[in-house]
């Protein structure tokens, strides 16, 4: 009886593995680089966007670590599971809440007189509040009022100063700083921002955890996995470009506002970090939710019932299989973080879409630097693609 012939395996390709529209792009490079090299303009706009590579990873592997870690925090108060203290001790919560925000409002009040001619300039103390400073401006304070322009002044003897020269005609100050004898115009009580900033603050949040109180009563849900939840989904709704002017723009100036100046977010590149990890936080928590309840419960329970801990069956049963089901989906949005730093250019990070905008706009020249911006991202994603997918056939590999 003749034997079958032995089985051979097929000859490995030098290339199997790779992708065949990377092998079509592989083989064009050489073109592309001579092309840059004999091409001057090609040339200097790759060289004027190279120093934006930097920002762009920068802003990507920073964004990405931070959004990782945002996007565990959401999982997991995605998971929680409400008890039966769990809505009286938020209600209690947003009444003591409410109770220090009112005493806040019940605070010491100050007084500003605006006094002298019911017309011309008027000079105003640095640190007087805006909605004070508004209403003159405006002339809303009075029926028969006029706009008014103002002169500012560092301190109060400055505006009487400004006042005893002429180069006013009359000063916005403290009642008890006014020169005497001065016409009074109109007076202002008003509650400093010392205590009236802290107290919306407060009632604010009184306001939002009562809410999740109460939706957490009619739904039998955590409060705080509703307000990741609420997050989830509002985030999600944006598009990420309203999220990244959102944060840089109006979140710096809020912050500023309401911590007196002390915070301030002034750095671009630490704007555009927060911005895209933000935006993205809610999709990964999305994975990281779905990879932990894909994990099937009895093999939680068969290893609680084997005697492992929380921490143990966590460390040993979950992660690892809740691993291998986000990795693929990490990968993605890694890419997807990396192309949408291009969208950072609109607040002014020197990314390399940033770059390619400066040198058209000094140039005059548009195709070389979107061209290089282009080339340049295909790069980056191709790169980074390759990357993944070999780490997903390594730990396949070690699955099996």
């Amino acid at each position: 009886m003749n034997r079958p012939p032995p089985h051979t395996p097929p000859r490995r390709r030098p290339f199997g593995r790779v992708k065949p529209s990377y092998l079509v792009l592989l083989a064009a490079t050489p073109l592309i680089v001579t092309a840059y090299l004999r091409t001057p303009d090609y040339r200097d706009a790759l060289l004027f966007l190279l120093p934006g590579l930097r920002y762009t990873l920068a802003v990507t592997v920073l964004a990405y670590a931070l959004a990782i870690a945002l996007g565990l925090v959401l999982a997991g108060l995605l998971l929680l599971r409400t008890g039966r203290r769990t809505v009286p001790t938020f209600t209690a919560t947003a009444a003591l809440l409410a109770a220090a925000g009112a005493a806040l409002l019940a605070g010491p009040t100050d007084t500003q007189v605006l006094a002298g001619a019911p017309d011309g300039r008027v000079a105003i103390v640095r640190g007087t509040p805006d909605r004070i400073v508004d209403a003159v401006r405006d002339g809303t304070y009075a029926a028969d009022a006029a706009p008014r322009r103002f002169l500012s002044a560092r301190d109060v003897d400055a505006a009487r100063a400004y006042l005893a020269d002429g180069r006013v005609a009359a000063v916005l100050l403290p009642a008890d700083a006014l020169p005497p004898g001065l016409p009074e115009r109109w007076r202002a009580t008003y509650l400093p921002d010392a205590y009236r900033t802290p107290a919306t603050l407060l009632l604010a949040t009184a306001g939002l955890v009562a809410l999740l109180a109460f939706a957490a009563s009619q739904t039998r849900e955590h409060p705080l996995a509703i307000f990741a939840s609420l997050y989830v989904d509002l985030v999600r709704g944006i598009p990420m470009l309203v999220v990244i002017l959102f944060v840089g723009f109006v979140l710096p100036g809020a912050l500023r506002d309401l911590t007196g100046g002390r915070l301030q977010i002034r750095d671009d590149l630490l704007r555009g970090v927060l911005a895209v990890a933000i935006g993205y936080a809610a999709y990964l928590a999305e994975i990281f939710r779905a990879g932990l309840e894909a994990v099937p419960r009895g093999q939680v329970e068969a290893a609680r019932t084997l005697g492992l801990s929380g921490r143990q069956t966590a460390r040993f049963v979950v992660l690892p299989q809740a691993v291998r089901i986000v990795l693929p989906p990490l990968g993605n949005e890694f890419v997807a973080m990396l192309k949408d730093t291009a969208l950072l250019s609109v607040i002014g990070v020197g990314d390399v879409t940033q770059k390619a905008r400066e040198y058209g706009a000094a140039t005059l020249n548009l195709f070389p630097p979107y061209n290089s911006a282009a080339a340049l991202y295909v790069a980056l994603t191709l790169t980074a693609s390759s990357l993944l997918r070999g780490l997903e056939r390594r730990t396949s590999a070690a699955d099996r």
